[in-house]
């Protein structure tokens, strides 16, 4: 049986030095459950509020 382990907001892409997460295309990274894990990106916006919120996935600020 499929199960969902965990969504979580993510870029399509990862950014360019100094893009804004404003610009980037953002998705779902699901995490199932079905023998072996398996991840999926699913192509669908999540709101700017689940985007801020989200726990992995960061932009770290280069060192400059």
């Amino acid at each position: 049986m499929r199960e969902i382990i965990s969504k979580e907001p993510w870029w399509a892409m990862p950014p360019r030095p100094g893009q804004d997460e404003s610009e980037l295309d953002w998705g779902w990274l699901v995490h199932y459950s079905e023998g072996e894990p398996r991840f999926e990106f699913i192509k669908e916006r999540p709101t700017d509020i689940e985007i801020r919120n989200r726990k992995s996935c960061r932009i770290t600020p280069s060192a400059e």
